[in-house]
């Protein structure tokens, strides 16, 4: 009976120290590199937004989608960046201003 008790506490030990060796060795498991702080992800995104490069915005994921605050952000930058451009448009062959 007691050599099924050591022969537990002996499995449980390994089992612990396999665990924190694995995790030392592998790391923790995450899956994306933490982003910026929400204030550079936010110039970031203006930064692309003025260069044209789209594929260049983020956002931080939160339980139930983006962050709203850094979304609302991109869409008044886009906003201004829309009213700032010229209004051009082709009616009958004639440029419109």
């Amino acid at each position: 009976m007691l050599s099924w008790i050591m022969l537990l506490l002996v499995l449980i030990a390994l089992t612990v120290i396999g665990t924190w060796v694995w995790g030392s060795i592998f790391g923790r498991g995450e899956v994306m590199h933490p982003l910026d702080e929400p204030e550079n992800v936010r110039e970031n995104n203006r930064a692309a937004i003025r260069k044209g490069c789209f594929d260049q915005v983020k956002f931080e994921v939160v339980p139930r989608g983006y962050r709203q605050d850094q979304v609302d952000d991109l869409l008044t930058q886009l906003e201004e960046e829309l009213s700032s451009a010229p209004k051009r448009s082709k009616v009958e062959g004639k440029e419109v201003n």
